[in-house]
């Protein structure tokens, strides 16, 4: 008669610390969200459907360009880790390594895209500035 434990029975029938690393790195990049959120609510928010020369003027304050580009930088890679996830669990095999990739190669063109433009917006700032 064979009495196993619980330990015993659950070996080799999942993951072992795989998880748990994705769950600290999703807890910790929340975190590091919902402070850049905050920060975007009250600095960058209130420029939404301002003219081009205020969005300019607010953006060109160094505080707001560097809450504005770790926030672009932390929500592509927030939401490319988060959706690398679903595929991996609910997306059938051979299809979910297309995904990853597609959406890793969206996560970096988005935040190129998002970097790209505040780094326009800065140099047409200063040069309004200077000229």
């Amino acid at each position: 008669m064979h009495y196993y434990t619980d330990r015993k029975r659950a070996e080799g029938k999942g993951s072992i610390r795989h998880g748990a690393e994705h769950q600290l790195e999703v807890t910790y990049s929340s975190y590091a969200m919902t402070v850049l959120v905050i920060l975007f609510l009250f600095r960058i928010a209130p420029l939404i459907g301002a003219p081009y020369e205020v969005v300019l003027e607010g953006v060109n304050s160094a505080f707001n360009a560097t809450i504005l580009g770790l926030f672009i930088v932390s929500a592509t890679y927030h939401w490319r880790f988060n959706i690398k996830k679903v595929f991996e669990d609910y997306v059938p095999h051979g299809w979910d390594f297309a995904g990853m990739i597609t959406t890793t190669l969206l996560g970096w063109f988005f935040c190129g895209l998002g970097l790209y433009s505040l780094v326009k917006m800065l140099i047409a700032a200063s040069l309004g500035a200077a000229g």
